[in-house]
């Protein structure tokens, strides 16, 4: 298998987040990339000023999403919510995995 490039490996990352903040959204999670940045723990321009740079979202930040997303989940009573709650985190986990194989890759390229 080829290695990507960087830019490939940034490119991968930005649509990784792309894809999460749709899957949220049809979830009812977030409603826009500002609800998203809050949602990680960061000012409601972070999601823009990260893609405007070129980066991902930083693994550090879906952690923290995937922590506020567990502790709604300990609060809620509600079955169907609890359920979008814990696919809501599943995604977010499978973010984070995939970001770290990216990162692995891009690692071994050095």
């Amino acid at each position: 298998m080829r290695k990507p490039s960087t830019s490939q490996t940034t490119k991968h990352n930005i649509e990784i987040d792309d894809a999460l903040l749709n899957d949220l959204k049809r979830l009812g999670i977030v409603e826009t990339q500002y609800d998203l940045s809050r949602l990680c723990g960061k000012n409601i321009s972070y999601y823009s000023s990260m893609r405007a740079k070129g980066f991902g979202l930083k693994v550090g930040s879906l952690a923290f999403m995937s922590m506020r997303l567990r502790k709604r989940l300990d609060e809620i009573k509600d079955a169907r919510v609890s359920a979008v709650l814990t696919h809501a985190d599943r995604l977010v986990q499978r973010a984070i995995e995939e970001k770290c194989r990216l990162r692995e890759l891009e690692l071994s390229q050095c």
